[in-house]
């Protein structure tokens, strides 16, 4: 009898981790894709607002930061920030001649309060090598987001973007905007520790069940 509690105690244990990780699991990619589809759907909304004949007019040198099409385009890009607190960077990037590099058009200026000596803003003509998230790429063609976690000087983020696209249809620009993403970091951390307990539950459980079976033969 006490031998059975045991495995029927460690069974329980067992199924109970095994269901915390699924769980665990499961609230990381919903969060995760919920955050994706909520950065599509702002980046899709604010590239609408874009005024493409003065986005178009800024000119791609860091002087061209104190042009009055630049500070209007900010301004746009600051108000988004300011009803969407999730966010951390607003921006606007176009095509160069190089595939996969980008380059600034107009970075609106960090919050106040998360100003910090390693969040410089971008400026006009500024690259950025987006080799390496195909997303960004192919927000010239939809709305889109990261799918996975991205690092850079900056910090790191998930990333949503959308076409900015004159009178004809044609994208001339990409509006992105980031979200701090230490978060996943965490829960990815929690479903680590998950998986752990449930292997070693595991263990202990076909441990239990094993010196159950055996010792069940043996004993008359």
């Amino acid at each position: 009898m006490k031998r059975f509690l045991a495995v029927f105690i460690t069974t329980i244990i067992f199924l109970f981790a095994i269901g915390n990780f699924v769980f665990s699991q499961y609230r990381l990619k919903s969060a995760f894709q919920q955050t994706r589809e909520r950065l599509m759907l702002i980046a899709a909304n604010a590239a609408v607002g874009i005024d493409v004949e003065t986005l178009q007019k800024v000119p791609l040198v860091q002087r061209g930061e104190a042009s009055a099409e630049y500070q209007a385009i900010a301004r746009k890009l600051e108000q988004v920030k300011k009803i969407n607190p999730l966010l951390k960077y607003v921006y606007i990037m176009t095509a160069t001649d190089q595939p996969g590099i980008l380059q600034y058009v107009v970075d609106a200026d960090p919050l106040p309060q998360i100003i910090t000596a390693h969040c410089a803003t971008a400026l006009p003509g500024d690259k950025y090598d987006a080799r390496e998230l195909p997303e960004l790429i192919n927000a010239y063609d939809r709305p889109t987001a990261d799918r996975k976690v991205s690092t850079d000087i900056w910090g790191t983020f998930i990333s949503g973007y959308a076409p900015i696209q004159d009178a004809s249809g044609k994208p001339v620009a990409i509006l992105g905007l980031d979200t701090d993403a230490t978060w996943v970091g965490l829960m990815q951390k929690d479903l680590k520790f998950s998986g752990v307990i449930a292997i070693v539950t595991g263990l202990l459980f076909f441990l239990a069940l094993i010196i159950f079976i055996f010792r069940s033969r043996i004993v008359p």
